[in-house]
């Protein structure tokens, strides 16, 4: 039996070179010195580029955006928390969804799809409630 090429129902335009099809073909046991190896160069490599040595770690996460959005909310926000989420679209309404299911207090400054986030709307917000703790957007 032959299986049609998957299809990708991910944000887009998206497209996975014949290079990393073929990296993937390979099995990867998590505890094999190789995958440990790549995955330590990873995390470093990150962190060069978004100069965060010394001040951050990086945790690579498997699985989807929402996976790894409802993993930090879930981790990093305490149960007493308050996130701000400046709503200009989907994912920032899957962010609001996951802290309502979380439990986590929730203020959302809304915006149209097609605006960009105004920086002196997140001050104000942030100014008229000392209680938000946490920014989270996408």
């Amino acid at each position: 039996m032959t299986l049609a090429a998957p299809i990708l129902l991910t944000p887009g335009p998206l497209t996975t070179s014949d290079r990393t099809r073929d990296a993937m073909l390979r099995d990867w046991g998590s505890w094999d010195s190789d995958f440990n190896a790549i995955t330590a160069r990873l995390r470093e490599r990150i962190l060069q580029i978004v100069h965060g040595e010394g001040t951050h770690e990086c945790v690579p996460l498997q699985g989807s955006g929402t996976f790894s959005v409802e993993a930090a909310i879930g981790t990093l926000v305490p149960r007493d928390g308050h996130v701000l989420v400046p709503n200009n679209g989907a994912y920032c309404q899957r962010i609001a969804k996951i802290c309502r299911v979380l439990g986590r207090r929730l203020t959302t400054l809304d915006y149209r799809e097609d605006r960009r986030v105004d920086p002196a709307d997140v001050e104000r917000a942030l100014a008229a409630d000392p209680g938000i703790t946490h920014v989270a957007l996408v």
